[in-house]
């Protein structure tokens, strides 16, 4: 027997250490994970029906229908990177899942519904280190991180944001205004013209567009695998986008109310503006990707993760 043929002998008796795959495991354990995500529903239902009813009665934070969806469109556009992640589950992130707990007890007896709502994403980052570990985290860390925006912020935040922005609005539209050569007065939240008089209420302060600009940015910069610099670049800039655009639409309904007719400047005209500031908003965040797109190197499929 030639020494190559006992080499390939020795090499096929040796043994080999198959590294176990997520997808494999979810596979023969699925019993323990659907008692798991049970336990994970019946936890948070609360949460989920205070969400829902936040969504439904509160247009600020309408957007919140949508996240979970995109959190799902975004698990199941990597559902083969899932399937294939290593196995390496980390014990100590119980103490995560135990802070998790903690903090949802803290938020509940403390009426502070951010808190207890937030706690739901520190559960399931210590569920997914628990049971799969760090490759399976990075993966889902962003989609997990997304669902953020869906829980409305604290009220003490949102209340004390809201009037510095009514404010702001109203000066920038005096200033479109200004360039436009219309002449207005603002004072505080009211601006007036010389045939109408508008008033710069909380819906039209523009944070219900810049939550929701705010989280489409973000989403787009990680969809379009765009450079971290080019990211930050991409979120900042939604900030005066959004702001602007509102303050655009504030001073199309001066000007409609103040030429055309008051009632229709409140009501269609002001409603039909809501869809094309987002449209704006959408068509400048395009603009701006596809400037910074120009000026950073594009890494090419390999590379894409």
């Amino acid at each position: 027997m030639s020494i190559t043929t006992v080499e390939v002998l020795r090499t096929s008796q040796a043994p080999t250490t198959r590294i176990l795959k997520s997808g494999d495991w979810v596979r023969t354990h699925w019993l323990p994970l659907l008692v798991t995500a049970a336990l994970f529903i019946m936890l948070y239902a609360v949460n989920f029906v205070k969400l829902f009813e936040d969504w439904r009665s509160d247009e600020n934070y309408s957007h919140g229908f949508i996240v979970p969806l995109v959190f799902g469109w975004m698990l199941w556009q990597r559902r083969e990177k899932l399937a294939n992640c290593k196995m390496s589950p980390r014990p100590w992130a119980l103490a995560i899942i135990f802070f998790a707990v903690i903090q949802l007890v803290a938020g509940t007896l403390g009426a502070e519904n951010f808190v207890a709502h937030s706690s739901m994403l520190v559960m399931l980052c210590g569920i997914t280190l628990f049971l799969f570990g760090d490759e399976m985290l990075r993966l889902v860390a962003f989609p997990i991180a997304w669902l953020l925006f869906m829980i409305p912020l604290p009220s003490i935040i949102f209340y004390r944001a809201t009037f510095p922005l009514q404010l702001l609005a109203s000066k920038l539209a005096v200033g479109i205004l200004d360039v436009l050569h219309v002449p207005s007065v603002c004072e505080g939240n009211v601006i007036y013209l010389a045939h109408f008089t508008a008033g710069v209420a909380e819906a039209c302060s523009g944070i219900r567009s810049l939550m929701s600009i705010f989280a489409f940015a973000v989403l787009m910069g990680y969809l379009l695998n765009m450079s971290v610099r080019s990211r930050f670049l991409l979120a900042v800039a939604a900030i005066p986008i959004a702001l602007g655009m509102n303050a655009a639409r504030i001073a199309g309904t001066g000007l409609v109310g103040n030429y055309v007719n008051a009632d229709w400047a409140e009501g269609f005209f002001h409603t039909f503006s809501g869809f094309l500031l987002f449209v704006g908003c959408i068509g400048l965040m395009t603009v701006l990707v596809y400037v910074l797109r120009r000026f950073e190197r594009v890494p090419s499929p390999e590379c894409l993760t």
